[in-house]
């Protein structure tokens, strides 16, 4: 108890009382571990439900894992009776069975590699999963062909769903980005990338998908420009065109928060003057029968 209660206090975190629904609605959730180490967290709102998948896209780097983390340490914090390091009015539901599959597990030994290592995982998943299920899947069906990989992938994602899980789910296929157009039980997600600092915001914005910036990322990390330069002009088309379009989105989301923000500010000071205006006309009135 006393160590639940340091850990608290070191996070700044609240208590959340676990509902029997499994419902994960996180209000400015900041991952544990990130919070711990004192190099400063964006925090973020994230909400799932059973029966839902939220399709997380993006850049590499861009914190597609952490926003995935985060949700998988809320429910099993909860259930741990700890403190979490979010904001008042989140919820957190109970969740049974957690099951993830994140990072890699190749193995030579057991002769597994990447692609088999996660399908393995994820045939286990498949038959454990009930309503009420916590899944979440690091880039799911990877390592393979990425059509075949793609077409896995959504297969998966709609069994899951359809045996009354909630799915969080990251990846760089344009099939499961669009399946939030088709299907009102995929939610897309996308986590942001400043074009102008070349640096990732971690950023999650919620309904619309985020662009790759496989490139961008590349140039950033060390690849020569005339490489990112060649590996341009051998996109198809379409495919760049596309991009663009999702970055624009992503910039007209972070424009309409800066905009709503500063709303929400000015309203916030029309209203501390008009309470100001109040006390002052009481003051006067006062005053005058006196």
């Amino acid at each position: 108890l006393c160590a639940i209660v340091r850990l608290a206090g070191d996070l700044g975190a609240i208590a959340v009382e676990p509902e029997a629904e499994p419902v994960l609605q996180l209000r400015a959730a900041r991952h544990p571990l990130i919070a711990l180490a004192g190099t400063g967290v964006v925090a973020n709102d994230l909400t799932l439900r059973a029966g839902r998948v939220l399709v997380v896209s993006g850049p590499n780097a861009g914190g597609k894992t952490v926003a995935l983390k985060t949700l998988g340490l809320a429910a099993m914090m909860v259930r741990s009776g700890l403190a979490l390091p979010v904001a008042e009015g989140s919820r957190v539901g109970w969740f049974d069975p957690v099951a993830c599959d994140v990072g890699d597990d190749q193995s030579i030994a057991r002769n597994l590699s990447t692609f088999s290592a996660h399908v393995t995982y994820l045939g286990a998943i498949l038959a454990e999963v009930r309503p009420g299920a916590l899944v979440l899947l690091d880039e799911l069906a990877s390592g393979t062909d990425p059509e075949e990989g793609a077409a896995l992938a959504a297969a998966i994602l709609e069994a899951l769903a359809s045996r009354g899980a909630a799915v969080a789910v990251t990846t760089h296929y344009e099939l499961l980005k669009t399946l939030a157009v088709r299907d009102d039980r995929f939610e897309n997600a996308s986590v942001g990338f400043n074009l102008a600092t070349m640096s990732p915001t971690f950023t999650v914005t919620l309904g619309i998908p985020g662009a790759s910036s496989a490139l961008v990322v590349a140039q950033r990390y060390g690849v020569p420009e005339e490489v990112v330069s060649r590996a341009r002009s051998l996109l198809p088309e379409h495919a760049g065109t596309r991009e663009d379009v999702l970055r624009r989105l992503q910039d007209e989301e972070r424009a309409t928060r800066m905009v709503r923000a500063a709303v929400e500010d000015e309203s916030r000071a029309i209203a501390k003057l008009r309470v100001e205006l109040e006390a002052e006309r009481n003051a006067l009135r006062a005053r005058e029968l006196v």
